[in-house]
């Protein structure tokens, strides 16, 4: 069976079948991993997702950075994955050592490190490699982790998202035509999918998604209103926070944890040795709670109301594509430290009061239901819509145009639709096409941003977000057309559609008779047309 690996924002796992156990287990890595408690179950072995670069030949990796007290040192990484996520690692670089590190050369490291481990850790391998990946993430993200893991596991990669991994990771077996609902709630976004199994022979499953929603918020926001919290209550200004307020933040983040796995408080000291002050800080569950209940502004929500906004979305999904509502869900899951804050399952408790609740795996169950996944059992939709840029007469503008929409299930095996790609001018031997990537997320207000680039001061009210990316603006330039074109003419025909790792793939053909037509592809090389189903994210 193939090793899962589950790279998250603050935390990742690695999952393999052992066969002496006949169950999947999380190797403990020894010097790279800690190990979390969860709630009825046993402990969680997770690799603290920190790099540290203390010279040209010398990195420190997961538990490594904590043990030699460097969490905070300009050298050190965090919360790479958010990086990746939002920008492609490409926020500016940090000169350690005399040279500049970059957020995806550290990402880059940072993965290729822990996966260099496993394979030491299970000697020399030669199996498939299942990555998960979160169901907000653009393709420029799945791009960037596959060929960051293809290193070490270049016999074959495979992509499932996060909240359908999960499922997997809490049941052995599944019921047929089942709805659930996932809930996965770490340190980076909160994620919510509906699900359905839906049984075939031979034993085999595939778990249809119905609806899905996400929101940027999770354990890092969190540490951010704490941090807010703790500025207001003990009269800190910004200068104490630029001086302490990473060092602050890794001890809030520490104090959150402790509560959430079951303490009624948790203290900590912090020293401002430029000003001479010290912090003494008492943190209370009943603390917590109040911070995750308090409206960041007149009219705002509160974690708690961001989430059941997040559940009625995915719901309301759910509810117009397959007819299912919420008091027919059979098991809400959920996964993600964050899950265990105080709160979160009372209120999903109170949401939901028809369903069982799983909870007992938060940070393990992901890496589990991956590494149970093989190849064809998930049918998976797409969150996002990929779309066309398009002039639209009216508005005298132009507008993205969906050619595959969101909620498509994929792979389609088919074009999903066809469009006529048009010359601009006459005699044109060379046409372009690109491929937009668009979403919509909700982002709270927060404060602070805390990324690869350190911790920086912000002041963003809560907003809709519309996102889009385009796929391939240095290749879009790829059609050769022998002849060539006239202005307006209809002659090239597109279709698209999603191949199994969510990558646009394209059939394309020239209805000109004769025709010598091709597609130059990023090496140099030429394909004659027609093509039928090609990837078009890299061309």
């Amino acid at each position: 069976m193939a090793i899962a690996f589950d790279f998250g924002t603050c935390n990742s796992v690695v999952a393999r079948w052992n066969e002496a156990l006949n169950d999947i287990e999380t190797p403990e890595l020894p010097n790279l991993g800690i190990a979390y408690s969860q709630p009825g179950d046993a402990d969680a072995r997770v690799i603290p997702s920190m790099i540290h670069f203390a010279d040209e030949s010398t990195l420190l990796v997961g538990s490594q950075v904590a043990g030699a007290g460097v969490v905070n040192h300009p050298g050190t990484f965090r919360w790479l994955k958010m990086d990746m996520l939002r920008t492609g690692g490409a926020n500016r670089g940090r000169r350690v050592n005399g040279r500049v590190i970059y957020p995806r050369m550290a990402a880059n490291e940072l993965v290729d490190r822990i996966l260099m481990y496993v394979r030491g850790y299970f000697g020399d391998i030669d199996e498939q490699l299942v990555l998960t990946v979160p169901v907000e993430a653009f393709d420029h993200y799945i791009d960037w982790l596959r060929d960051a893991a293809m290193k070490r596991f270049p016999g074959g990669i495979s992509i499932i998202d996060e909240a359908t991994a999960c499922m997997l990771g809490y049941r052995n077996e599944l019921a047929d035509s089942e709805p659930c609902c996932i809930v996965d709630f770490g340190g980076g976004t909160l994620d919510v999918s509906i699900v359905r199994t839906d049984l075939q022979q031979a034993g085999h499953a595939r778990c249809r998604i119905l609806g899905r929603a996400g929101e940027e918020i999770g354990g890092m926001m969190i540490d951010n209103w704490l941090l807010e919290y703790l500025q207001e209550k003990e009269g800190l200004g910004d200068d104490d926070i630029a001086a302490i307020g990473p060092s602050l933040l890794e001890a809030i983040e520490q104090a959150k944890i402790a509560i959430s796995n079951g303490n009624e408080t948790a203290s900590f000291t912090r020293y401002n040795d430029v000003a001479g002050r010290l912090i003494e800080v008492t943190l209370t569950a009943a603390t917590l709670k109040e911070v995750l209940e308090k409206r960041r502004e007149p009219g705002r929500l509160n974690l708690y109301q961001h989430m059941i906004r997040t559940l009625d979305r995915a719901l309301d999904q759910a509810r117009d594509r397959a007819g299912i509502r919420k008091e027919e869900l059979r098991g809400i899951f959920l996964v993600g430290g964050s899950s265990l804050l105080p709160g979160i399952g009372e209120k999903l408790r109170e949401f939901f009061p028809q369903s069982d609740l799983f909870a007992g795996k938060p940070f393990d169950a992901i890496a589990r239901g991956a590494c149970r996944f093989s190849g064809g059992i998930i049918d998976q939709a797409l969150i996002h819509d990929y779309c066309l840029r398009s002039w639209n007469r009216e508005l005298c503008d132009f507008e993205l145009v969906p050619v595959v929409p969101r909620g498509t299930p994929y792979p389609t095996g088919k074009p999903m639709c066809s469009k006529y790609i048009k010359a601009a001018s006459d005699h044109q031997e060379v046409l372009g096409l690109v491929i937009y990537e668009r979403s919509v997320m909700s982002r709270p207000l927060i404060s602070y941003v805390n990324g690869a680039d350190g911790l920086r001061p912000v002041r963003e009210g809560e907003r809709q977000e519309c996102r889009f990316r385009a796929l391939n603006p240095e290749d879009s330039e790829f059609i050769h057309a022998v002849p060539p074109c006239r202005s307006g003419e209809r002659r090239f025909i597109a279709g698209f559609g999603v191949d199994a790792n969510r990558r646009l793939t394209l059939w394309l053909r020239d209805t000109l008779e004769n025709n010598r037509s091709s597609i130059r592809l990023r090496d140099g090389s030429r394909i004659s047309l027609p093509v039928t189903d090609l990837p078009v994210v890299k061309l």
